[in-house]
């Protein structure tokens, strides 16, 4: 490994006569968390660094959701959500694996889309609040 990587130009000899490898570099003991699954789970979403480095899990499940209501193949969804990953500039390997649960009728669910009454209402509060701060702070610095 260390030979290929000096050929590819990745380091030099020097460096790697300064290496020394203690144990095996990749481990065969896994971490392993039990988690009890609700009936409300669509489905499991497992990757690497490589994915999550870069998207954040409730923007991968909502992404994955609306790849499997579009076509319903976890094989699409997952590379998909790689190609994401991808376009965002990881540089790190992505693996993806996606398990689908059966407990939903994708292609029957309706699309989500944004509400924008709840998005304008929102908008318009923030506005409200901060313009109040800001008449209160200017009335409070007057006196």
């Amino acid at each position: 490994m260390l030979v290929k990587g000096v050929k590819q130009g990745r380091w030099t000899d020097k460096f790697i006569s300064r290496i020394q490898f203690k144990d095996d570099i990749v481990i065969s003991s896994p971490d392993v968390s039990l988690v009890e699954l609700g009936p409300d789970v669509e489905f499991v979403l497992l990757a690497t660094d490589g994915l999550w480095d870069y998207i954040k899990s409730s923007e991968a499940v909502a992404f994955v959701r609306d790849q499997l209501r579009q076509h319903g193949d976890v094989q699409l969804a997952c590379e998909a959500l790689g190609q994401k990953a991808l376009d965002q500039r990881s540089q790190d390997n992505i693996s993806i694996v996606i398990a689908d649960l059966g407990r939903t009728n994708w292609k029957a669910l309706p699309d989500e889309r944004p509400n924008l009454f709840l998005e304008l209402s929102q908008a318009v509060a923030t506005v409200g609040v901060v313009s109040i701060g800001i008449w209160v702070s200017s009335f409070l610095g007057l006196q």
